[in-house]
């Protein structure tokens, strides 16, 4: 699992070579951190958590990937708020 950015986007890149994306606006402060503090983050040993200690800023990736296969399951989400499901492994 990795995690890289563009202008308007946090994406999750899954061990299967799938990368699940989120607003970046849902997270104010990696949307206010420079590139080189984005970088720099660490995974927890379980793999359920991300962290980007020079900014403290702590993400729940469990938490994250339940609430995106909610928003898949709701008749009324569009394909553009859809995610994918996260992979079996």
């Amino acid at each position: 699992m990795g995690v890289h950015f563009d202008s308007a986007h946090l994406f999750l890149d899954l061990s299967d070579g799938q990368a699940v994306s989120f607003p970046l606006v849902w997270f104010p402060v990696l949307q206010a951190a420079t590139a080189a503090e984005r970088e720099h983050f660490a995974i927890s040993m379980d793999r359920q958590q991300l962290f980007w200690p020079e900014i403290d800023e702590d993400v729940n990736v469990r938490a994250l990937l339940s609430f995106q296969s909610e928003r898949a399951g709701r008749k009324d989400a569009s394909s553009e708020d859809a995610f994918p499901a996260w992979p079996p492994g």
